[in-house]
This record gives structure tokens, sequence and C-alpha cells, in this order.
């Protein structure tokens, strides 16, 4: 009886080592790194006739979980601003989004277009350019 259990105690302590990395590594692999899937911009433009006149920038950031996603607003051939930190949530249907609005005066003529940036952290993503056009 005694080598009976010296042979399931030698078992165990060879399988030990085994399922100890194999639980080590369950654990290191942890949660999914936050990727966003999707980015999306739309600008409305003022329907006024003269300026100053009020336009709206709204932008959704899908994600594969909720957290905090860094974002950078960039006008075609001109400047970047941000970074922004933006919590995305979930929400319906499992999708995971973050959103803004801003709303911002416009003081002179303008046709332009803006994107959301989404730096390499998050999977390089770009939304779609979205048009910015008022004439005073």
């Amino acid at each position: 009886m005694s080598n009976l259990t010296t042979k399931l105690a030698l078992a165990a302590l060879i399988a030990l080592p085994s399922t100890t990395a194999m639980a080590g590594n369950f654990i290191d692999g942890g949660q999914a790194k936050m990727k966003v899937k999707k980015a999306q911009l739309a600008i409305k433009s003022p329907n006024a006739a003269g300026c100053p006149a009020e336009a709206k920038m709204t932008g959704w950031i899908f994600t594969n979980k909720p957290g905090t996603v860094h974002y950078m607003i960039a006008r075609k051939g001109g400047s970047v601003s941000g970074p922004y930190a933006i919590q995305a949530v979930k929400g319906s249907n499992g999708l995971n989004v973050a959103s803004f609005t801003r709303q911002f005066p416009v003081h002179n003529s303008i046709n332009a277009e803006y994107r959301i940036l989404i730096g390499a952290k998050y999977q390089k993503t770009l939304s779609n350019w979205a048009p910015l056009n008022v004439s005073c």
C-alpha cells in the first residue's frame, strides 16, 4: 500500500509543474486588449445665412469591450487636435460604443473635411471624412 501511495505522490509531483504552467499561461493571457472596430464622424453645418453660426460634430467609436479610448480629430490637409479620452460603454446588441457631440461656432466661410484618428494602441483606425461647409 505504501508503494502505491509513493507512486501516486510522485505522479502528482510530476503533473504539478505542467498544470501550474498551464494555469500561469491562462492567467497571463487575461483579458483581451481594447480594440477599436470602427469609427464614424458626422458634422451638421449651420443653416444660418450669416456668421457666426453653430456647427455640430458627432462621433462614434465602436470597440470590442467597454473602457477608455483616446482619439484625435484631424482636418484634411491641416491641423490635428487632441488627444481626447472617451469611455466606451456596453450598448444594445452586444455593441460597445463611445460617442461625443460638440457644438462650436463658425466665424468665417469654410469648406473643410474632418476625421477621427485612433492610434496604434487600438489598431490605427480612421473614420470617414465628414465635410463642414459654411458660406458667410
